[in-house]
């Protein structure tokens, strides 16, 4: 006999003995990422997740992974998935989430954050101070990361000024950097990762607004000018639906809380270390050039964006009041200057 809670995780009445140990109960818990399954979200993140919470439980919960090629895999869907029920816990991209999580979208402004150790720290620490508790207030917050700062990969032209930008087709990440590109003339279209390479292949785009970690598959091939600017990062959450975590046993919560938050975010630094290097290795090919801007260069690059910045806290304040607080505090927690 067994319980099914309305999350989708399972209880089955059993008592797991193991190392001094008792759980209570059995548990299955379903955890979505919108990538594939040789994916380094499924490689790096969910299966060694869930091989250690099995193992920190005595094999009392059990995760089933469900990878972006799964009914749950739609990185549109991630969140609403969780406060549905669909699964109990997920990795998600903040900007394909559409208005969801706005005040997290302030670390995804120009020259936030100057590496991803430092700006998964300070974006969790925003949530755990309070900062954005609200616009979490429906899920258990497992962990929040950012990716190391983005950059402008584009096929045929090299662009080394933002006058370069002008009239290109550019692949945006996301509404943020949206609003810095077309600040600066180039043509941004928002497109979710398994868009991108179809819209290249058609000549619909010029170029390619990512980081060097990205999936893109023949990515490569295709983008052979990379203007490191970085000037940019996409937040990404792993939440857990609220009903779902507090009908745990008080001893699987724990077990859980343990291998989450803090721990987890940290994690994300080297994570993201190791997942540029494959992409950011071949660019040392031949037939590619990155383009590293010297310091009056980027100079000239950060006070032409400062505008945007200005107009986005201005307009995103109507949603989320404490824009322009948030702003400041993510600057002095990462060190980041404009």
């Amino acid at each position: 006999m067994f319980i099914r809670l309305s999350s989708g995780a399972v209880i089955l009445a059993a008592m797991v003995f193991g190392s001094g140990n008792a759980f209570a109960e059995t548990v299955t818990l379903k955890l979505s990422q919108f990538l594939g399954p040789k994916s380094f979200f499924q490689i790096d993140f969910a299966e060694p997740w869930a091989k250690e919470l099995e193992t920190k439980t005595n094999g009392a919960v059990k995760v089933e992974i469900f990878d972006g090629t799964s009914p749950f895999g739609n990185v549109t869907q991630q969140a609403t998935q969780v406060k549905a029920g669909t699964v109990d816990i997920a990795l998600g991209l903040r900007g394909a989430e559409g208005d969801r999580f706005p005040g997290s979208s302030v670390i995804e402004l120009p020259f936030v954050i100057p590496d991803a150790l430092r700006g998964s720290r300070a974006l969790f620490a925003l949530y755990q101070d309070g900062t954005l508790a609200d616009e979490y207030k429906d899920y258990k917050v497992l962990a929040l990361f950012v990716h190391n700062p983005g950059l402008i990969h584009t096929r045929d032209k090299k662009v080394q000024t933002l006058a370069d930008l002008k009239g290109l087709r550019l692949r945006s990440p996301n509404k943020t950097v949206s609003a810095a590109l077309d600040h600066v003339g180039a043509v941004p279209a928002v497109l979710q990762v398994n868009d991108v390479m179809g819209a290249v292949k058609e000549n619909k785009i010029d170029g390619i607004v990512t980081n060097w970690g990205n999936p893109l598959q023949g990515f490569n091939d295709y983008m052979k000018f990379h203007t490191d600017t970085q000037f940019y990062t996409s937040a990404f959450f792993v939440v857990m639906n609220r009903p779902s975590y507090d009908r745990l046993p008080a001893d699987v919560r724990n077990a859980l809380d343990s291998i989450s938050g803090d721990a987890w975010v940290a994690k994300f630094g080297p994570y993201w270390d190791k997942w540029d290097k494959p992409v950011r290795d071949r660019a040392n090919e031949p037939g590619h050039e990155v383009v590293v801007p010297d310091t009056a260069t980027m100079a000239q690059w950060k006070a032409e964006l400062k505008p945007v910045t200005e107009r986005y806290l201005a307009t995103l304040s109507a949603r989320f009041a404490n824009a322009r607080e948030t702003y400041n505090k993510l600057m002095m927690m990462t060190g980041a200057r404009n």
